[in-house]
């Protein structure tokens, strides 16, 4: 599953420093016009979709933490084979 495009899996490794996780389940989907774009938060009570522009540029910016604070899909692969041998 982790060849199949266009969802590689990214690892964030145990020894980071930090996590800017967002504490919920959120889908960004984004397209060639930009002001398009919408957010889906997974809560208790209903999925939220936000499009406002103030509000995506933060997702955004959540985004764009989570994918520094990540190893890349070989080195995340990589570890999930040396986890997966050590079980």
């Amino acid at each position: 599953m982790h060849r199949r495009p266009p969802h590689p899996i990214r690892v964030i490794p145990s020894e980071a420093t930090y996590y800017p996780g967002s504490g919920q389940s959120v889908y960004y989907v984004r397209g060639a016009v930009p002001a398009l774009d919408t957010a889906q938060l997974d809560q208790s009570h209903r999925p939220v979709f936000i499009d406002a522009e103030a509000q995506l540029a933060q997702y955004r910016l959540l985004l764009e933490r989570l994918d520094d604070a990540t190893l890349d899909v070989e080195r995340s692969r990589e570890l999930i084979h040396k986890v997966a041998q050590g079980l």
